[in-house]
């Protein structure tokens, strides 16, 4: 009898312990949006086969299509969007989103030129293509952060080398070396490559 009173009284002791963690668990638990593929800090991720259409990389905010983040903001925030997007506003959409990739096109010109981009990296060749738009998308989106070089007039590596003020701000955020240089580094004559 005294061994069925420790074994109930060990029993109940685990199931009270697994109701408390279950109950605490409950309160702690994190809601993740079901996606196939996994997604990153930021909502994104890439897409290397471009099964979107949207180049390597999209976002995934809320629960909105994938889409892309011209200058770095999501279309959705602030309910800028609807979710409810019928054919005529997703080709809008579409054709906003292509207009403000070639702003931003233009906007790198002075580090980006899609065709060095495409014959200085041939990994992208096939994934990507010579679509020049989806060549500055996986630039924007992945290439300036890994420091890839996508014209002849810029080297980053040398950029941030020869700009050490740059380098005690920056550090080791390459992309911001190649936004620094095309909002003021150019004007400023600084030494890029």
């Amino acid at each position: 009898m005294k061994r069925f009173k420790k074994f109930g009284t060990a029993l109940l002791s685990c199931m009270m312990l697994t109701a408390s963690f279950a109950t605490v668990s409950n309160m702690t638990m994190i809601t993740a949006e079901a996606h196939p593929g996994r997604t990153d800090a930021q909502g994104g991720h890439h897409d290397y086969k471009n099964k979107s259409g949207l180049g390597s990389y999209h976002y995934h905010c809320g629960d909105h299509e994938a889409h892309l983040h011209p200058n770095g903001v999501c279309p959705y925030k602030n309910g800028a969007v609807s979710n409810g997007n019928t054919s005529g506003q997703t080709q809008t959409q579409s054709a906003g989103n292509q207009n403000q990739v070639a702003e931003q096109m233009n906007t790198y010109q002075p580090v980006f030129d899609a065709n060095y981009y495409y014959m200085n990296n041939p990994d992208l060749q096939l994934v990507v293509g010579l679509d020049s738009q989806k060549l500055f998308e996986h630039f924007y989106t992945c290439g300036m952060a890994e420091g890839r070089r996508a014209s002849e007039n810029f080297d980053v590596s040398v950029y941030k080398v020869n700009n050490p003020d740059l380098a005690a701000v920056f550090g080791d955020d390459l992309k911001a070396y190649y936004t620094h240089y095309v909002q003021s580094g150019q004007l400023e004559n600084r030494v890029c490559k």
